[in-house]
């Protein structure tokens, strides 16, 4: 019994108090999420495959509804706009899943349609369900909050999107010259990557105005930790690049492909890519509606 004890002990502590609480992250349940992370991954693949969901601009433009609502419903949550025990499923990492099954939902509905020639397109439907998503979000918002920094949005925006097109014209620049073809710089200048840079740019930008101009505390595990070491929140532009060098880095140089399986990695590269852009987009949101209604 004292093991059993223990190991009750440990899952309340770490897993279940965090989301009790609200308290953040920290080493065991980000780890346990990670995992989970790469699951899902992996599924979602596996499963927009079998679908023949391409999954390219298109795609993402009539998914990306559903980020800005699933990262705004969070903030409902903050806004305590919805009492517990219904809270908690808004709650990380609770909210990846209800925001998966309503997008689910939505997908399979649209599909239906087109399988059954109600729509020409599947991507339509799906998008008009993503804005009624993002519709019924903001009108719960709105009925429960009021604007207090109405600049933050913009500013986050803006310093992601300009940061990124910056980056990708000096990078467009320094593949013209004569070392480009050892180095490969050209690949940081494809628009797919430089959405990532925008997403998690931007991530970073609502990250410093929250701690540096209006004192909020970082609750992940790593940008928690070297934030506190460096004293500033701006170390995370580096870091943010850093994990853009590698991640863009190992997609489209280290993974080597043989020609016949060119088409399926093609494939599998574009759906990481997009999770990676979620991964920044879903907090850059999150966190720029919350300094939005001061929350």
């Amino acid at each position: 019994m004292p093991f059993l004890d223990s190991v009750t002990q440990f899952i309340t502590t770490y897993y279940i108090d965090p989301i009790i609480n609200d308290s953040g992250y920290n080493v065991y349940n980000t780890l346990t999420w990670a995992i989970i992370l790469g699951i899902a991954v992996y599924v979602l693949i596996y499963s927009l495959q079998k679908m023949k969901i391409q999954v390219d601009f298109k795609f993402m433009g009539v998914t990306l509804p559903y980020i800005i609502a699933g990262a705004s419903l969070r903030v409902v949550a903050d806004a305590g706009a919805v009492s517990k025990p219904f809270s908690y499923l808004l709650i990380s990492p609770n909210i990846y899943f209800s925001v998966f099954f309503i997008t689910l939902a939505c997908l399979v509905l649209s599909l239906i349609l087109q399988k059954y020639k109600a729509v020409q397109s599947f991507h339509l439907p799906f998008l008009s369900l993503g804005v009624l998503f993002i519709l019924i979000v903001y009108v719960i918002l709105f009925l429960n909050c009021s604007i207090a920094h109405f600049w933050v949005p913009f500013a986050v925006a803006f310093v992601g999107i300009g940061g990124a097109v910056l980056f990708g014209m000096a990078a467009k620049a320094a593949g013209s010259q004569f070392f480009s073809d050892k180095l490969n710089l050209t690949i940081f200048s494809d628009k797919l990557n430089l959405t990532i840079l925008a997403a998690h740019l931007m991530d970073a930008t609502s990250t410093v105005i929250g701690i540096e101009v209006f004192g909020y505390v970082e609750k992940h595990v790593l940008p928690a930790y070297l934030i506190d070491v460096t004293g500033t929140a701006l170390i995370m532009y580096p870091l943010k690049f850093i994990v853009f060098f590698a991640a863009v880095w190992i997609l489209d140089v280290g993974l080597k492909v043989e020609e016949k399986d060119k088409e399926n990695m093609n494939f599998i590269k574009n759906a990481i890519k997009f999770v990676i852009i979620i991964l920044g987009l879903g907090p850059a949101i999150r966190n720029s509606i919350r300094l939005f209604f001061g929350i």
